[in-house]
């Protein structure tokens, strides 16, 4: 297995999870650990968070991983901002999800687009008040080896690209299947391992089964074993130079 204190933040696979499935996550951590894997949560809705979910989630911080934000309410940012305004979107959705994270004892650097949808401007506003975001690519793409041409970040830019683009790697939602063609995943992977950067991947619940999206504990096991398998560290968001 990838030894945990060899990592190299600039030859690396980040994985993300969003919205708030906390036990889920926490029942994972043995994974985590059996692959040395660090990995970033995206917090939606975390004033909504029981007091279980909050001690899980500080025992997945002090396990290495990364707490970001998602947004108080999991809202599309350049829909609320063309129907209210920038200001109303920083003041309604995003300041109350920082500060209630911020409360709870995650200081969040980081901020995860729910739905991946962005843009030039909502970049440039939430970059005011985060280090890094995360958006994503379509992932019907994500079959595509083509794909590996825009979720590989060089190792030369990591430093100032500030906004990471991912793919979805659920398994499925509900009765729906998403596939198991990983291609392009696969090919980014690969091609991160070979040259150095990061390669950005995003999840949300881990079951077998369930109604919102996931990916089974099988897939995430395999896509460690491969990043493992190419002595590919997985690291978290605050982790990046």
């Amino acid at each position: 297995m990838t030894d945990r204190g060899d990592h190299r933040v600039d030859r690396a696979l980040l994985l993300t999870f969003d919205d708030r499935h906390v036990r889920e996550w926490a029942a994972a951590a043995p994974l985590f650990r059996r692959y040395g894997a660090r990995v970033t949560f995206f917090i939606c809705e975390p004033d909504r968070l029981d007091r279980d979910d909050v001690r899980l989630l500080h025992r997945l911080a002090d396990d290495g991983h990364t707490i970001g934000c998602h947004g108080l309410r999991h809202e599309r940012a350049p829909e609320f901002i063309a129907a209210h305004g920038a200001g109303a979107y920083l003041a309604r959705e995003v300041v109350p999800a920082l500060e209630s994270l911020r409360r709870l004892g995650f200081p969040s650097r980081s901020f995860g687009y729910p739905c991946s949808a962005r843009d030039t401007s909502t970049d440039r506003l939430l970059l005011t008040l985060f280090e890094r975001l995360r958006g994503g690519v379509s992932a019907d793409r994500r079959a595509d080896p083509s794909l590996a041409a825009e979720l590989h970040v060089p190792a030369g830019d990591i430093a100032a690209r500030r906004v990471l683009l991912g793919c979805s790697v659920d398994s499925g939602r509900g009765a729906v299947a998403y596939g198991d063609d990983l291609t392009g995943v696969e090919t980014a992977l690969r091609r991160t391992a070979d040259d150095g950067g990061v390669t950005t991947l995003y999840a949300h619940g881990i079951a077998d089964a369930q109604e919102a999206n996931h990916v089974t504990p099988a897939r995430l096991e395999k896509l460690l074993a491969l990043a493992d398998g190419m002595s590919l560290p997985c690291v978290g968001f605050d982790e990046l130079p």
